[in-house]
């Protein structure tokens, strides 16, 4: 699963990329197995494609290794081997003491498929069963890791089962919650866990690892700038030949063209579909969040290219439509749109719906051309 088949680095090398900006975390949690002073629970939160869950299971594979490379003074990171027993069935999601649990993994329990469009949160006798796992001794390694991907999709009764689980932790486990935001979990939980949150890597160094990683000029710096602070993001657009990043920029693109030219009843009909997107959670919802992304970045263009430096722009491959745009719009239109899209986003890493976060914008503040 973690594997990319195009690349012939060593293990270690392979996971390491996903850390790109985020070595101070993986210095920090090192630190703790180091010395032994592993939290019971964790929270690893931030944007779609920012690189928790690499991290989460970079961390394992620190805890797990049978070989650790030794400790160099000055270097952050994790030190796993990559190559032993452990690293390698971590790595293929086989290693008999580490769980993840997730709306797919739930699914599938249920019906036998990865679908996730009936299991919008995850329930509450999953998480009974995850405290059942968690009560049992490791099998091989000193502990037993639970990752729990959509934590904040746990329903309430779902989320009180766990907070037991975080008031009484056993002594041999270790429980990563990923989530967006960690405001968008119960602040009882959040209490009982060490959180880290991951910053948006700047765009320079990601266009830089990109470079390093075989991605001439060109592509590395549209490809870090569509990044919008994630490299995993990045990355995965680079190695992997189908991922659809340039697709969603232009279904963003035109989708931000529809709304400026629909009436107030197309927009509120577009808001409450991305409401729908949001509440099915998973995929659909992460693609509300890159969506706003996506915007962000043609304003910034626009802006810009309004102010005559579109030689600067991320999307240099729509320079005409970007200039067809801003001719069209004035200054102080370009600068509201970017502050409200600013406070949409924020709104929605605290998991406010878009009909909340995006309707008003769209009602009473989206120009129209």
């Amino acid at each position: 699963m973690w594997e990319d088949n195009e690349r012939e680095d060593s293990p270690e090398e392979l996971f390491q990329d996903a850390l790109i900006g985020h070595e101070w975390v993986a210095g920090l949690l090192q630190s703790s197995i180091d010395t032994h002073k592993m939290s019971h629970a964790y929270v690893f939160s931030g944007p779609n494609g920012i690189g928790k869950s690499f991290l989460a299971h970079h961390f394992v594979m620190a805890l797990s290794c049978l070989n650790p490379p030794p400790k160099v003074e000055g270097q952050l990171g994790f030190r796993f081997c990559g190559e032993c027993r452990a690293c390698r069935m971590i790595r293929d999601d086989k290693y008999p003491d580490v769980s993840v649990i997730s709306l797919e993994w739930q699914a599938r329990m249920e019906s036998g498929t990865g679908s996730t469009s009936a299991n919008a949160n995850l329930k509450i006798d999953t998480i009974r069963s995850m405290q059942h796992e968690v009560s049992r001794a490791p099998i091989e390694a000193p502990w037993r890791v639970f990752i729990v991907e959509d934590a904040a999709t746990m329903q309430v009764a779902a989320a009180n089962a766990f907070l037991k689980t975080l008031e009484e932790p056993p002594a041999r486990a270790i429980i990563i919650l990923i989530s967006d935001s960690d405001r968008a979990l119960l602040p009882t939980i959040v209490s009982r866990c060490q959180v880290f949150e991951l910053r948006s890597v700047p765009t320079e160094t990601i266009e830089k690892a990109l470079e390093a990683r075989g991605a001439d000029e060109p592509t590395a710096r549209k490809l870090a700038a569509l990044a919008v602070g994630r490299p995993g993001y990045a990355l995965r657009a680079f190695f992997d030949k189908t991922h659809q990043d340039v697709d969603d920029r232009d279904e963003a693109v035109q989708e931000m063209e529809a709304l400026l030219k629909a009436d107030q009843a197309g927009r509120l009909a577009f808001s409450e579909e991305l409401n729908s997107r949001w509440s099915a959670q998973g995929e659909r919802r992460a693609s509300v969040v890159t969506m706003l992304n996506l915007w962000l970045g043609w304003w910034r263009d626009l802006l810009l290219v309004y102010n005559g430096q579109g030689r600067y722009a991320t999307n240099q491959d729509k320079l005409d439509t970007l200039q067809a745009q801003a001719d069209r719009l004035h200054l102080g239109q370009i600068k509201e749109m970017l502050q409200w899209l600013t406070r949409a986003q924020s709104e929605l890493d605290s998991n406010v719906s878009p009909r909340l976060a995006l309707g008003d914008l769209f009602v009473n503040h989206l120009p129209r051309l």
